[in-house]
């Protein structure tokens, strides 16, 4: 049968509806036939230039992909526009797992921007505990998101990465934690003096005027804030020094991961940092690994001589809390001490016990 041609869909475009063929393979033949006919084509410009034609065309299947021809029309149209996004010119078939995975991919921007535009984040906090004396010395605010489909810190920097929506993020940071501080601070749930450890976007950093109103809200709070450099890339030297230069900032920047393969001596030499934390890999199992011993020996020995304090974040067992305290580091952090919180939790009493424990040993 000759194909019927319902009503067009937008500019050049058109569907064309074949039925009555034996096989599919009957179809495909015509299809390449057809693509092959208008590849050799061309138009001839009034100039004389000719002008070729391609066609890219995405193909759905009645009964296999769907019996609503509303349907069939739009898979056929999505696989379609999958060959314009790759390389024109050619026919494709509809692929339910790729339609699936754009849909799914599609709903989580628009899940992305309604987070943004509706600023949905809540920030829990962490402490970081003296290794002196089993003082909470600062929290480091971890962002979380609102929403049920998109809450992990690594999905949100990805999409907003790929939206480039990586400066709203930065903001969003600093601004929302510091609230979050704030409030902790009016209602007694703190004491006030610790520090606050801020993840920071390495290559993004307040424009002026965000600067000038952060300063406005939160002045009392600078001289407490620590910018804990996250990003996995190379730091980006100008955005380093812009977010040093902030109005009111002390510049206190701390290296995170370091020793998880991005964060590395160049990257060091170039921020700086008062404090190093280590990547919760070098952590992990430290009680019964003599090599991550030696590497956090060394690396406590460069610190101290140039005045840098060490963090060991990620600690989860009674070992291996005692063993960083053993390679005299400055300050301890993670599940075996506090979990993070939408409101600051105490340090574990086990946990003190074992730094009051080793302290009065040393004594």
């Amino acid at each position: 049968m000759f194909p019927s041609f319902p009503p067009g869909i937008s500019g050049d475009e058109f569907n064309l509806l074949f039925y009555g063929y034996q096989s599919q393979e009957e179809i495909r033949t015509l299809l390449q036939n057809l693509s092959l006919a208008v590849s050799n084509t061309a138009l001839e410009l009034p100039s004389g230039r000719k002008l070729p034609l391609r066609l890219s065309s995405g193909v759905s299947w009645y009964p296999e992909n769907s019996t609503d021809l509303s349907t069939l029309k739009k898979y056929a149209d999505f696989a379609m526009y999958q060959v314009k996004k790759a390389e024109k010119g050619y026919i494709t078939e509809f692929d339910l797992e790729l339609f699936t995975k754009n849909a799914k991919e599609t709903e989580m921007r628009r899940l992305f921007h309604k987070m943004l535009n509706e600023e949905l984040f809540t920030y829990y906090f962490q402490p970081i505990v003296s290794a002196a004396d089993g003082s909470i010395y600062a929290y480091e605010a971890l962002m979380r998101g609102n929403l049920p489909a998109l809450t992990r810190p690594d999905q949100i920097l990805q999409l907003a990465h790929e939206e480039e929506c990586l400066h709203e993020i930065e903001r969003l940071t600093m601004f929302l934690s510091a609230k979050s501080y704030a409030t902790f601070l009016s209602t007694h749930q703190i004491r006030g003096d610790e520090l606050l450890f801020v993840n920071s976007i390495a290559s993004q950093y307040m424009n002026h005027d965000e600067a000038v109103a952060y300063v406005e809200q939160y002045s009392f709070l600078q001289d407490r804030i620590v910018i804990e450099i996250t990003e996995e890339d190379s730091p980006d030297l100008t955005a380093l020094l812009k977010k040093r230069e902030m109005p009111g900032f002390s510049g206190v920047f701390a290296l995170d991961d370091y020793g998880s393969g991005y964060s590395n001596e160049k990257t060091l030499l170039e921020l700086a940092p008062a404090y190093i934390k280590l990547d919760l890999s070098i952590i992990r199992d430290i009680d019964s690994d003599p090599d991550k011993q030696q590497i956090v020996e060394n690396i406590v020995s460069y610190a101290h001589q140039r005045g840098m304090k060490i963090i060991a974040e990620g600690l989860e067992t009674p070992a291996e809390l005692l063993k960083v305290l053993e390679l005299d580091v400055d300050l301890l952090q993670g599940y075996f001490l506090a979990k993070p919180s939408a409101v600051p939790k105490p340090v574990s009493a086990e946990s003190v016990a074992i730094i009051e424990r080793f302290r009065k040993h040393l004594a």
